[in-house]
């Protein structure tokens, strides 16, 4: 068995059967060779460059060293990065509106203020009238009066506020149920919002999140993306809400192109109502010439990473958005040199296996920005450390690296409503 099959399989949690079987028929489907071997290559040589920039010696033997050496220095690095985050945006008070204005500023600019086919005002009203929300309307003080609510309120304000403050099981069941009947006239172009809720829903908030490390969400379908106020945030979530916002934005982007292309097909409603359930579909087992990538729409890996269907040859979209959030993020660290964010370019989808006495494999270490500076803000050990993004965005690398990253985009989007795509 070559050692670019058994390293790549154990980096992408999968067997070396399934990488052997990707490799032929990805060959087959791209005419290209070689392709894991660079792969393998491309990341060993990041993982030596970025020990480097950790403060390892250049002439140690790299792969000799403890993986709880290399958690603690990733922690380390990511802590500085985000002090010079904080420092670059005047140490803001991230707990208020104002204080996180410098910073969505920023990214909007980064951006470039994307426009997309959202929801229109008044069909967002016209929905809050069919199924007032309750909890809302009495936290503000309407009682049932959902009019005056409407003629007083910012309406999107009250749209983010559903995801937090209304039951669950009522949103799916009641207040989601018509949009199997939106049309293509219910929606309309403009720019992408990005806001805090004013500081009246901390109390919601702090009910609904506790102690959850999310606090953020966006609305595909609004064109939205909000930070939820919890009175919890400080210096520390800096760096969080930097590439939390950019992933955001891109997100809601790709599902707006998205929607405009459903809004073309006569069953708009369900394939829009099916893109925002975000799950997980059924894939016909792949024929001996041809090989099924799954379409996995969300971070199985945060809940169980375990799930079986990681192991499979598969794409993930919301590590597509990160990857570009990425690319945005080293764009900035080119400006503004004095910053520590330029250790972490290229590495999304970087790991490595170090020796460590807790297993006899040895312990993955992602070098993927995201997933250390989740671990640095949940201060996570070593044993709860985060590593699923650089997984996901390694999956995709694989495919993308046969493919191309236009195919990626274009052949997911074409193909997120079936669940999988055959090469």
């Amino acid at each position: 068995m070559r050692t670019e099959i058994l390293q790549l399989a154990q980096l992408l949690g999968t067997s070396e059967k399934v990488v052997l079987d990707l490799e032929k028929k990805m060959n087959q489907a791209s005419g290209k060779e070689g392709v894991i071997e660079s792969i393998v290559r491309e990341n060993e040589h990041k993982v030596r460059q970025s020990l480097v920039g950790l403060g390892f010696g250049a002439d140690e033997n790299f792969f000799d060293i403890q993986a709880e050496e290399v958690y603690q220095a990733l922690i380390k690095k990511t802590k500085k990065t985000n002090q010079s985050l904080f420092e670059h945006f005047q140490k803001p008070d991230l707990m208020t509106a104002a204080g996180c204005r410098s910073l969505i500023h920023a990214t909007g600019e980064l951006t470039g203020n994307l426009n997309g086919f959202y929801l229109k005002k008044e069909k967002a009203e016209e929905l809050l009238k069919l199924n007032p929300p309750k909890q809302i309307m009495n936290s503000l003080g309407y009682g049932s009066d959902i009019d005056k609510m409407i003629e007083k309120e910012d309406c999107f304000e009250i749209f983010s506020a559903l995801r937090f403050a209304e039951d669950g099981q009522w949103l799916n069941d009641v207040f989601f149920k018509p949009y199997s009947e939106l049309k293509k006239d219910d929606f309309e172009k403009r720019e992408i919002k990005v806001m805090v809720l004013p500081e009246r829903w901390t109390g919601l908030g702090k009910k609904f999140f506790g102690n959850k490390l999310h606090h953020m969400s966006h609305l595909k379908e609004a064109g939205m993306v909000f930070i939820i106020p919890t009175g919890a945030s400080g210096p520390n979530e800096m760096l969080y809400l930097f590439f939390m916002i950019l992933h955001y934005i891109y997100e809601v982007n790709w599902h707006s192109r998205l929607f405009e292309i459903y809004s073309q097909k006569s069953d708009f409603a369900r394939k829009l109502v099916g893109a925002l359930k975000v799950g997980v579909g059924e894939m016909p087992p792949s024929g001996k010439d041809e090989i099924n990538w799954r379409i996995i729409p969300k971070y199985l890996g945060k809940k169980n990473p375990e799930d079986p269907l990681l192991a499979e040859p598969h794409i993930n979209p919301e590590s597509l958005h990160y990857t570009q959030a990425a690319a945005t993020i080293e764009k900035f660290a080119q400006r503004f040199n004095d910053l520590e964010l330029g250790f972490w370019q290229g590495l999304d989808m970087v790991a490595q296996y170090f020796p460590s006495g807790k297993s006899a494999k040895g312990e993955s270490i992602s070098f993927d920005l995201f997933d250390n500076g989740i671990s640095f803000l949940r201060k996570a050990d070593f044993n709860s450390r985060f590593l699923y993004h650089q997984k996901e965005a390694l999956w995709n690398k694989v495919f993308s690296e046969y493919m191309g990253e236009k195919t990626i985009n274009k052949l997911t989007m074409e193909n997120l409503d079936k669940g999988y795509i055959s090469l």
